[in-house]
């Protein structure tokens, strides 16, 4: 071997040797943007959640990313007996999530600073046309092609004539409940204004994320009062009940009444298995909403709809 190739062969098997030796930089850790709020005193098993704000740290970033983290926490808390889906374990002293023990796949939730208390009254609306108070949207959600994130906001009348502000909560609450964000004649949605408008641009009502520090009573809430949230359902294919189309993939499911997470997870899986949407007595379906109800009017039952 010549010099300048034993050289070169030197070079090399040095610079393998300091990369092997060097820390990873795909293993480091990464904090999350934001926080992820807990909206009341939870657990996941042992593990005790205060409501408040939290940060989401990833164990690596080369295996998850933040939005990853922060689904994978949503749907953990969704879990009403602490089982965890397998691999995922948890250390309830650090708050660490773990695709298996030792893993680095994972994350961690720190709690954060209280978020302040909000002022006892909302400051007046700076005209008639918009609404006082605001409307509390608890979910990320989205009304066809429209995503609405978690939150709250202001809404405002497209005009005097129309909707008065109690209709347009009333009816924005509705339409939150549509299953495919096909609005029911005449009423259509502007994605890029968030505007709802009734055949007329003018006719109607427009919400934007309410800013401004304020409380009081509320325009408004979604999902209702009475509703709960479980743990997510997969429809493996493309299927139908009757009317209701379902395509395949992931679905929230809200219960409510006296009707349990695990019961809503049964029948729906059982309205499932008979496409000619003939529900056993009493069950109704409302194709609309994607809702299934205990005999028409009432309040036991749940309702589905895409995840997206």
């Amino acid at each position: 071997m010549t010099p300048i190739r034993r050289t070169l062969t030197g070079l090399f098997a040095a610079a393998a040797l300091a990369l092997a030796l060097a820390p990873s930089a795909s293993a480091a850790e990464a904090t999350c943007p934001g926080s992820f709020e807990v909206l009341h005193n939870d657990r996941i098993g042992a593990m005790q959640l205060p409501a408040g704000p939290y940060t989401i740290t990833v164990l690596d970033t080369a295996t998850m990313g933040c939005t990853e983290a922060s689904h994978l926490f949503s749907q953990f808390l969704e879990d009403w007996d602490g089982r965890l889906p397998r691999p995922w374990v948890t250390d309830n002293a650090t708050r660490t999530f773990r695709a298996g023990r030792g893993s680095t796949v994972g994350f961690r939730v720190t709690p954060g600073a209280p978020t302040p208390p909000i002022p006892p009254n909302p400051p007046h609306p700076p005209s008639s046309r918009v609404c006082a108070g605001y409307f509390t949207v608890l979910h990320n959600d989205r009304i066809g092609s429209f995503a609405i994130p978690r939150g709250r906001y202001r809404i405002t009348l497209l005009g005097y004539s129309g909707p008065s502000c109690s209709r347009a909560s009333t009816l924005f609450a509705r339409f939150l409940q549509d299953f495919d964000g096909i609005l029911p004649r005449p009423w259509f949605v502007d994605p890029t204004t968030g505007s709802f408008m009734r055949g007329s641009r003018h006719i109607g009502f427009r919400i934007k994320p309410y800013v401004e520090d304020g409380g009081g009573s509320n325009g408004g809430r979604y999902p209702v009062r009475g509703e709960s949230r479980c743990p997510t359902f997969r429809v493996l294919h493309n299927d139908s009940i009757g009317r209701l189309v379902l395509p395949r993939g992931t679905y929230n499911v809200w219960v409510r009444g006296r009707l349990s997470c695990p019961q809503s997870t049964r029948l729906f899986d059982q309205f499932l298995d008979d496409p000619t949407g003939d529900l056993p007595s009493p069950w109704v379906v409302n194709v609309r909403t994607a809702s299934f109800s205990r005999g028409p009017g009432s309040p036991t039952g749940f309702r589905v709809k895409p995840v997206r």
